[in-house]
């Protein structure tokens, strides 16, 4: 900006200064037409126009504005102002949320408050296992008001409500960007924020200050590689293995998501991370939508068959059951399937065909795969430990096995077929009883509510 602009710009702000209100109108409508692509100078003659009443040309003003840098944290809050004093309160606060997340230097206060007599819940930013889906199903079930939005969508093809698949953004300039314009939209239309997995609907967390500024109700849900630290997963369980082992780096997150984020949602193995730095723990089982499992027939193969489906094979112990499997293949006819890679649509009519369903053998704790094998039928192999089992219903009908006995816990199976039924109908009947969606789907409102 040449040095005229500048001293332009410094003579219309001593005008307004001086309440010399015409004289600086009359230099900043000719400063937009010499310096058009200044987004300040629509700043100061939109400012203007309000004062002498023109709030609908002042809003057009700093649209064009906005078109110019639509990061502009005053062109964006005084929008926001217009809207307001006109009754449109949602729609403000899509723009002052844009300037604040777009400025986070900038210092007012948002007066616009939900009475929550309605809850609208929205879930972001990762799907975990589906379940950001489902429980907004179950939610609507309910006759509840509920959305989700996935930042990081993958071949197993889930659904959401809103989509951004941030991994096809390159510029991390632009990924941020984006977040923060779809933060604005969302935090306007929804008072109860409901996050998966230690991230929310900005990369760089700046929507949790807002969204606490605001009073709005928000909980964080975490899922296990994103707070499980070895250093405490190993006293109760001397197989696990973890996927970060920077714990001081997971102990920093956790202190800067519960600095904003008073509750969160864990089952008991996850608790033993987060209990040193969350004000509330809520206790909740993952959903399933029975509707989609049905309990299927008994296996007619010929052979037996074992499938295997790891989303992460050195955490699941896959390689164990690999060498399990071809030591066995030498004395046992059977076949072994190992899926990856296809969506979980087309997974599911592969679980149906199995005979036995193996999960993993190192976290010590079951996860969706598992209940929905379960919900199927299927009888399973998933390693639980001693803590766990501890947690657990008594009546959970997992066969266990670690890399120690897996071998022989599958070839017991192989021996002893005729288990299969008894454990089929018990596996139905225990996910009914503690996963069903709607009874899960319950427990969360009655949590949004008393947040």
């Amino acid at each position: 900006m040449n040095t005229e602009a500048i001293k332009s710009k410094q003579t219309i702000e001593l005008y307004i200064k001086q309440n010399n209100i015409d004289q600086a109108y009359s230099l900043a409508e000719n400063y937009v037409k010499s310096s058009p692509n200044d987004p300040d100078g629509y700043y100061l003659y939109g400012y203007l126009l309000m004062l002498k009443d023109q709030d609908e040309n002042a809003g057009l003003i700093f649209n064009k504005g906005l078109s110019i840098d639509e990061k502009n944290g005053l062109l964006n809050f005084s929008i926001g102002n217009l809207l307001n004093k006109n009754h449109k309160s949602t729609e403000a606060l899509k723009y002052f949320c844009k300037s604040k997340l777009f400025n986070p230097s900038i210092d007012f206060k948002i007066n616009l408050k939900d009475d929550f007599s309605t809850l609208n819940i929205l879930f972001g930013s990762m799907e975990i296992a589906n379940q950001m889906h489902t429980s907004v199903k179950g939610l609507k079930n309910l006759g509840y008001n509920a959305k989700s939005i996935n930042y990081y969508p993958s071949y197993l093809g889930y659904t959401n409500d809103y989509t951004l698949a941030l991994a096809s953004i390159e510029d991390l300039n632009i990924a941020d960007l984006e977040t923060k314009k779809m933060a604005s939209e969302l935090i306007p239309e929804n008072n109860v924020f409901h996050l998966f997995f230690g991230t929310s609907l900005t990369l760089d967390h700046s929507d949790l200050p807002l969204i606490k500024e605001l009073g709005k109700k928000v909980v964080m849900q975490y899922w296990g590689s994103d707070v499980r630290m070895y250093s405490k997963a190993v006293k109760v369980n001397r197989y696990v293995k973890v996927k970060n082992m920077d714990e001081e780096q997971i102990k920093r997150h956790l202190e800067f998501i519960s600095y904003y984020v008073s509750d969160c949602i864990v089952d008991y193995e996850l608790a033993e991370y987060v209990k040193d730095f969350h004000t509330n723990i809520h206790y909740i089982m993952p959903a399933v939508d029975l509707s989609e499992y049905r309990l299927v027939e008994p296996t007619k193969n010929d052979k037996p068959l074992i499938v295997h489906a790891p989303t992460s094979p050195e955490f699941k112990g896959t390689p164990y059951i690999l060498s399990a499997v071809e030591e066995l293949k030498q004395y046992y006819d059977f076949d072994f399937k190992l899926v990856n890679g296809i969506s979980h649509e087309e997974a599911i009519k592969i679980y149906a065909k199995a005979d036995l369903i193996i999960d993993q053998i190192l976290t010590g704790s079951y996860g969706l795969f598992c209940i929905e094998a379960m919900a199927m039928g299927k009888p399973v192999i998933c390693y639980i430990s001693d803590f766990m089992k501890e947690k657990y219903p008594k009546d959970l009908p997992v066969i266990s096995a670690n890399p120690d006995n897996i071998k022989e816990i599958i070839e017991d199976f192989l021996i002893n077929r005729d288990r299969a039924e008894d454990l089929r109908i018990k596996g139905r009947l225990y996910v009914e009883k503690y996963h069903d969606m709607d009874l899960i789907c319950s427990d969360l409102y009655n949590i949004y509510k008393n947040l």
